[in-house]
């Protein structure tokens, strides 16, 4: 925005133009405005995802687990809750 100064000049050259300068002014700002809350809201849709991906994995993998361990596969039932799993849920809810 330019200073009042300049913009009582701009409005001595031509009537109107100052409340334009002003009208233009205004509509960058509420395009910025606009801009980052679409921003802010696809960030908040992206962690929703994630941990939504994340609670689903951690449930297979539980059920999973639990089903190995009732089978008398402890290795497979160790595997499912064993560190890269875990880590690889982690992942989904640090991407948020």
């Amino acid at each position: 925005m330019p200073s009042p100064e300049a913009l009582a000049q701009y409005e001595q050259v031509q009537a109107g133009l100052a409340d334009r300068i002003t009208a233009m002014a205004e509509t960058v700002a509420t395009g910025d405005i606009k801009i980052r809350q679409a921003l802010a809201n696809a960030e908040i849709e992206r962690a929703r995802s994630g941990q939504a991906m994340a609670f689903f994995l951690t449930l297979i993998a539980l059920g999973a687990a639990i089903y190995f361990f009732v089978a008398g596969n402890d290795i497979a039932g160790g595997v499912l809750l064993s560190v890269p799993v875990i880590m690889l849920i982690r992942s989904f809810l640090s991407r948020s």
